[in-house]
């Protein structure tokens, strides 16, 4: 389990001009590898509540429950399931100022929440959920955990031996507490007992080794789990131990045999890339009728792949929510997961809301607009910034925009400086031929990215906006080079995007200035039938739909006036 590195609740959220003054419940176990400076777990008098922390959850584990079979199986309880669930990145402060919002929606078919994470060089090696999934699991009966996290990679003993403790004195006993210095655990019991939390999932991949420090750790630790870890269950705090592949000696430790990996799909599948569903067949073969995994590893994954680097609140939401309802509910060949375990729900929720909450709809295709304000190096910049008008959003660096049917399907772009339109183009500025066609330079000139103040790029979802090379000054912007992931580049006229320039009427009725101003209309669909792939494969990745839209705004074609001069003499 090592994908760790996560990498909007309105249709779009800013990158830049957000607040960072709240801070996650996230400490580190390492300081050799804590680049994100993060309190450290082994600190004496330990401090969890601050100001600048959100306030933690006081809701109580919910007991007043009820059980029923929802699926075509009446017999038996089915698998007591543990979810290892992403709910956001591993960052030291939240970027949009708050908490994520909860978006899962089945905890009637699960019994344990692991708030799962973490990420090496950062420091985030203890990552605690936030409060208002605490109190969302309890007030659904679901207990919820903490996350150690120790990977297979980058993980170390002396992490481990931090982690674990170890017995103290001449003759110890090993049954007795006191016999143990074991700081990390205290901490760990603290940090649950303020945040009402109900233990921590010890993801330890490292540190078990054959080596005599490791056969010395794996002998510490399963002296805890005999003997220590029951005393701290009998006050609340529970620990479960993962191993990885094998369970390294340690008694009743959860390994990769228990868990089904719902964070895959096949290259060309772009159903949880752009939330428009699960793949039925691939899922089957996770949990084949009769299986006894009772792990499930990466249920988020469709809200994981939505959610913009940098980001902790998704986009998509409600496709999100209606794909994940497919892993519950059953889609094609895959009958759900309402026919492995019984629902269990509080009393006072109507049985018609404990799948999916009470939804029935299939996931609708949305179209996500990236805004990146680009800036060259070496170039004096003007200070540009977008406001998207209809959603309320100031794009400093770069935002999002989500558009869809019954959803915004325009959007009013004002900058804060005038914007130049071509005199015999249509629109701002047309496809990268027709710009070469119309300066007389060739493919490669650097001066072709002084004419390019705007150009779009579809890509096959977010997950591969950021591992786009940086462009740079005479890069070949073309949709042939697959190798390093340069997608799909349109041109307004082909695609039908444009940012026409708004009328006096327009920018009265906006209340922008009508030099500085254009409005721009994003294709829509209704359904994934409708939705026009690539006009290019890439290899095994294939034609992705055309569901995600990159807008380059490079600011330098604004402030070259000079230049534009010069061209509009020739």
């Amino acid at each position: 389990m090592k994908r760790m590195k996560l990498v909007a609740i309105p249709l779009c959220l800013a990158i830049s001009g957000q607040a960072f003054g709240m801070d996650t419940y996230t400490w580190a176990l390492d300081s050799g590898s804590n680049s994100s400076g993060f309190d450290s777990l082994l600190t004496e008098n330990l401090v969890v509540v601050s100001p600048n922390r959100p306030a933690p959850s006081r809701t109580e584990l919910n007991t007043n429950m009820e059980s029923a079979w929802l699926g075509n199986r009446q017999t038996g309880n089915g698998i007591d399931y543990t979810a290892l669930y992403r709910t956001r990145p591993a960052l030291k402060s939240y970027p949009e100022g708050a908490p994520p919002p909860v978006t899962f929606e089945n905890w009637a078919f699960v019994r344990k929440f692991v708030y799962f994470g973490g990420e090496h060089s950062s420091g985030a090696h203890v990552i605690a959920p936030d409060p208002n999934w605490v109190t969302a699991a309890h007030e659904n009966g679901v207990k919820i955990y903490g996350t150690v996290y120790i990977d297979a990679t980058h993980g170390n003993s002396a992490m481990v031996k931090s982690l674990i403790g170890f017995l103290t004195g001449t003759f110890p006993n090993e049954e007795l507490e006191s016999s143990y210095h074991i700081p990390a655990l205290k901490n760990l019991e603290k940090i649950a007992k303020a945040l009402k939390l109900d233990g921590w999932f010890l993801n330890i991949e490292q540190g078990f080794d054959d080596s005599t420090e490791g056969r010395q750790q794996v002998i510490q630790m399963n002296r805890l789990i005999e003997h220590i870890f029951p005393k701290f269950k009998q006050r609340g705090v529970e620990f479960i131990t993962y191993t990885g592949d094998n369970a390294r000696g340690i008694h009743g430790a959860v390994t990769d045999g228990n868990i089904a990996n719902f964070g895959h799909s096949p290259l060309g599948d772009y159903g949880l890339d752009n939330a428009t569903g699960i793949n039925p067949a691939e899922t089957l073969k996770l949990l084949p009728a009769g299986s006894q995994k009772d792990v499930l590893l990466y249920l988020d994954e469709v809200f994981s792949r939505n959610t913009p680097l940098g980001r902790t609140a998704p986009l998509r939401i409600q496709g999100a929510k209606a794909t994940q309802c497919q892993y519950f509910k059953g889609s094609g060949v895959w009958p759900g997961l309402k026919e492995y375990t019984k629902a269990v729900y509080p009393k006072t929720k109507l049985r018609s809301e404990v799948l999916c909450a009470g939804a029935d709809t299939a996931p609708a295709p949305t179209t996500v607009l990236k805004i990146n304000v680009m800036t060259w190096p070496g170039v004096e910049s003007r200070g540009w910034t977008v406001t998207a008008k209809n959603s309320g959003v100031r794009c400093d660096s770069s935002c999002y925009l989500e558009f869809s049917q019954g959803g915004l399907t325009e959007e009013v772009l004002e900058f804060n400086h005038p914007i130049e339109f071509q005199q015999d183009a249509q629109a701002w500025l047309g496809s990268r031929r027709d710009m070469m066609a119309w300066s007389g330079w060739q493919e490669g000139d650097p001066r072709l990215n002084l004419l390019d103040p705007l150009f779009v790029q579809y890509m096959p979802g977010f997950k591969w906006w950021e591992k786009e090379p940086r462009l740079i000054r005479g890069d070949l912007r073309d949709n042939n080079a697959q190798g390093g992931f340069v997608w799909d580049y349109a041109g307004y006229a082909q695609e039908g995007l444009r940012c026409v320039p708004v009328t006096a009427e327009q920018a009265a009725a906006h209340s922008v200035a009508q030099d500085r101003a254009c409005i721009i209309r994003v294709p829509t669909y209704g359904t994934m039938a409708s939705v026009p792939n690539s006009a290019v494969a890439y290899g095994p990745f294939g034609a992705f739909p055309l569901l995600n839209l990159t807008m380059q705004v490079n600011t330098e074609g604004f402030t070259y006036y000079a230049l534009y001069e010069q061209l509009t003499a020739k």
